[in-house]
């Protein structure tokens, strides 16, 4: 890697070696620097000129370091880049004597023979050169490639006639790759190892299919409830769960080959409570003697939800007519978290007089985890709803008719709520 002054650098070293070059097929050669003019073709001077009309990423080393910087933006060392530089080589001089054929003859020859910037030619531009005096391009690790590039008729009308709008002169298209440069920001250190070791550890065998409730594949998850872990290696002795990144305390879990079943309450997550949404779990495998818990091998991670169930509680209503004002006061478990939103879901029983509304809990005064919500309404029509709870998006689920016998059987009980 060098500093930002390689790419002059290489524009430097690249014009004393083709001056070289030049030189040796025509004694009065010049090299210049820069973009072509009407005036080189008019002076009939014998001269080469180097414009660097084009840098672009090196595609094979453009992601060969490390990012620079973390996630969270702290800086980790020097930005790097990895360029080619593209050159167009113009060819001017008295056409009788056919300089600027014998003078392109002999920097093909020399870049084919040498295809790369010598040191002692960086050294030396660098050298000559105040404004370069701090170039490190000479110490770079990784040397700069010289290269043809193959340009059409086409290319070469579009760069003289758009790109320059001078006349035609005699030219060639070459590659300088690859140029790395990078910042001077100092690396960051790592932390010292504090504890070497080695652990050998197979391959986990864990793995989850699903998670849900205890009446069936389909059935949400809900707290202080059994929930039923479907998949595969969990026989063997000394398997652990974790939820969120909490340990779960299986003692006493029902456990086989291919599921757990577990109850999900605060006493098997040292007390803390899962609010109503979205959870991760995965199955962790034995761990060894001396083996650090971050090398604990397990299964792949599983997201779940965890949906809130409800109890009716005081229903206040008052008015006259067809509608009422009131409150409705529902117990939630789990407890609604500071920061979620609960909006009270009531469908009308009536098919002939169908109605949903929707009422958000009044949480002014709420104190968080908060087990009982209170909802006001206004001008709600008399009659039977069905009341489900959303909380961001999770729903509490219905309650169906469990009689095999009954001619209702698995239609939707509840849970229900009266306005009279």
């Amino acid at each position: 890697m060098s500093n930002s002054l390689a790419l002059a650098t290489v524009s430097s070293a690249l014009r004393r070696q083709v001056l070289s070059a030049a030189v040796a097929a025509v004694s009065s050669a010049t090299v210049r620097l820069g973009t072509p003019t009407a005036a080189l073709a008019d002076d009939d001077d014998a001269l080469v000129n180097i414009h660097l009309y084009r840098v672009e990423p090196n595609t094979s080393h453009a992601n060969t370091h490390f990012p620079n910087r973390t996630s969270g933006g702290r800086s980790l060392g020097p930005a790097r880049l990895a360029l080619d530089l593209h050159y167009i080589f113009s060819f001017y001089g008295d056409a009788e004597d056919f300089e600027p054929e014998r003078m392109m003859a002999n920097v093909m020859l020399a870049l084919e023979k040498v295809p790369l910037l010598t040191v002692a030619n960086i050294t030396a531009a660098i050298a000559d050169n105040a404004d370069l005096g701090d170039s490190d391009l000479a110490e770079a690790l990784s040397k700069v490639h010289v290269s043809r590039e193959l340009m059409s008729i086409d290319d070469f009308s579009k760069v003289w006639s758009i790109f320059y709008q001078v006349p035609y002169a005699l030219s060639l298209a070459y590659r300088m790759s690859h140029v790395a440069i990078e910042t001077e920001d100092a690396a960051s250190l790592s932390l010292p190892v504090a504890r070497p070791g080695i652990w050998v550890s197979p391959f986990s065998n864990l793995k989850l299919d699903g998670i849900s409730g205890t009446q069936g594949a389909r059935a949400p998850v809900t707290w202080d409830a059994d929930a039923l872990i479907v998949g595969s290696g969990f026989g063997q002795a000394g398997i652990g769960l974790s939820i969120d990144g909490i340990d779960f305390d299986l003692a006493g879990a029902d456990v086989s080959p291919e599921q757990l079943q577990i109850r999900l309450e605060a006493s098997r997550m040292g007390g803390q409570e899962l609010a109503a949404g979205a959870h991760s779990l995965r199955v962790l495998g034995p761990l060894k003697p001396d083996q650090p818990a971050h090398l604990r091998s397990g299964s792949q991670g599983l997201s779940f939800a965890i949906v809130p169930t409800i109890s009716i509680g005081t229903i206040t209503a008052s008015g006259g007519g067809a509608t009422r004002n009131g409150t409705i006061q529902l117990s939630v478990v789990p407890s609604l978290a500071e920061g979620q939103k609960a909006v009270l879901l009531l469908d009308r029983r009536d098919p002939a007089n169908a109605g949903h509304f929707q009422f958000e809990a009044d949480l002014s005064g709420a104190v968080f985890p908060a087990a009982t919500l209170t909802f006001p309404f206004s001008d709600l029509p008399t009659g039977d709803y069905l009341a489900r709870l959303d909380i961001g998006g999770f729903v509490s689920p219905v309650t169906l008719v469990d009689n095999p016998g009954a001619n209702d059987h698995g239609e939707i009980a509840g849970p229900l709520v009266s306005i009279a």
